[in-house]
C-alpha cells in the first residue's frame, strides 16, 4: 500500500514521536511510505521520500498538499495534526487518497473531517462515535514504542531522585509535582528532583517552573535539564519518574519509563488508569492531589523491596502489548479493513 504519513507542526512531543512510529512500522512492513512534514521542522528522517509544505499560507499549503496527493498517489493518507485534518474536508471531494485522522488527544472535531479515525484509546473512540461518526470507520490503536533493550535491575540511591519531563504547560502539572516535593522536604525525606521539558506556550514556561519551585522552597533539590534528548541517560538517574498531568489522555513518556525499568507514579487520568494497574506494575494517585502524589513516593521509599516487583510486570507489560510488534498487528488490520471499506 502507497501511504502518505503526515504531520504539520513538528516537535519533539508524543505526536511526533508517534509520527515517527508509524513511518518505521509501516516502512518495515513493507509499505511504500512517505512523509509529509512542515518546511520549518526538523528533517531527520533518514532518506525516504519526503514532502514539505512551504508555510507562505494555509491556502497555499492546502493547494500544495492536493498536488503532492495527485503526484504520489497515495492509498492513504495519515493526518496527524489538526491543519490537515481540517484541509481535508475539502480535498477528500478532489482525490482518491483515503483520508485518516489520528486521534492523539480528546479533542476530536477536526478529525471528523476525515474518512476514517485511528484514536489512541476507546474512551475517545467512543465519543466520536456518539458524536455521529460511522463506527465501521472508527478505530482504536493503542500509541507503542520501540522496546529495544532488556529489562535492568535498578536499585533506589541513598539519596533518591524523582524525575519528570514533557511539555511544559500546566496540564502536565509540574506544580503539582513541586508541591508534593515540598510535602517530601516538610517530612524530613532527602531527595533530588530532575526535571526536563521544552517550551510550548509563550505564557508558560521555564521561568514559571523556577518561581513555582522557589514558592515551594525546593528550588536548591532541582536539577532542570531543558529538552530532553537521550532518554536512556535521563532515566538512568532517575529513581521514581512521575507523572502527574492533569489530563494525559495516552501518556508515552509512562511507557519510556516502563522500558528503561523505572518505577512510574502516575495521576489517575485516563492514560494513567490505561496503563498502569496501581500497586502490580505501577503507581497511580489522585489527580491534582500533591498530597497523595508524595504519601505514593514515600511508600516505595519506605518498601524499597517492590521496586524491582513492580518494574519488571511493568516491562512485561510494554513487551506484549506496546511495542512494535503490537503495533505492527494491529495497524494492519486496520489498513485491511481501510481498503475495504468504501467511502
Amino acid at each position: 500500500m502507497k501511504i502518505l504519513n503526515a504531520i504539520h507542526a513538528q516537535n519533539i512531543g508524543g505526536v511526533d514521536q508517534v509520527f515517527r512510529d508509524y513511518s518505521e512500522v509501516l516502512t518495515t512492513q513493507g509499505h511504500e511510505v512517505a512523509l509529509l512534514i512542515s518546511n520549518n521542522g526538523r528533517d531527520d528522517y533518514g532518506s525516504r521520500k519526503i514532502f514539505k509544505l512551504k508555510n507562505i499560507s494555509q491556502v497555499f499549503d492546502c493547494l500544495h498538499l492536493l498536488w503532492i496527493l495527485h503526484s504520489f498517489k497515495p492509498d492513504v493518507i495519515l493526518c496527524h495534526s489538526n491543519r490537515l485534518m481540517k484541509w481535508m474536508k475539502i480535498l477528500k471531494f478532489f482525490t482518491r487518497t483515503k483520508s485518516v485522522a489520528i486521534n492523539h488527544g480528546i479533542s476530536f472535531k477536526n478529525s471528523l473531517n476525515c474518512q476514517f479515525i485511528i484514536s489512541i484509546n476507546q474512551q475517545i473512540s467512543d465519543l466520536v462515535v456518539a458524536s455521529g461518526f460511522d463506527e465501521v470507520k472508527s478505530f482504536v490503536l493503542s500509541n507503542v514504542i520501540k522496546v529495544d533493550q532488556k529489562y535492568q535491575v535498578k536499585t533506589i540511591k541513598n539519596i533518591p531522585v524523582i524525575g519528570m519531563y514533557g511539555r511544559i504547560e500546566p496540564r502536565k502539572g509540574f506544580d503539582i509535582l513541586l508541591k508534593a516535593a515540598e510535602i517530601l522536604a516538610k517530612n524530613g525525606q532527602d531527595f533530588r528532583l530532575k526535571i526536563g521539558g521544552f517550551e510550548a506556550h509563550r505564557d508558560y514556561g521555564w521561568t514559571n517552573i523556577n518561581d513555582c519551585a522557589r514558592e515551594h522552597n525546593v528550588f536548591e533539590k532541582c536539577q532542570f535539564v531543558g529538552t530532553v534528548i537521550n532518554k536512556q541517560k535521563f532515566f538512568e538517574d532517575v529513581d521514581i519518574f512521575c507523572v502527574p498531568s492533569r489530563e494525559e489522555p495516552f501518556g508515552l513518556v509512562i511507557l519510556e519509563g516502563f522500558l528503561f525499568s523505572t518505577l512510574v507514579i502516575s495521576s489517575n487520568t485516563d492514560g494513567g488508569k490505561f496503563l498502569i494497574k496501581d500497586g502490580e506494575d505501577g503507581m497511580l494517585f489522585e489527580n491534582k492531589n500533591a498530597a497523595d502524589l508524595a504519601k505514593k513516593i514515600i511508600q516505595v521509599l519506605e518498601n524499597s523491596e517492590i521496586y524491582q516487583g513492580l518494574t519488571s510486570k511493568a516491562f512485561s507489560k510494554l513487551e506484549k502489548e506496546f511495542s512494535f510488534d503490537f503495533l505492527a498487528r494491529e495497524i494492519d488490520q486496520i489498513l485491511k479493513k481501510i481498503s475495504q471499506t468504501p467511502c
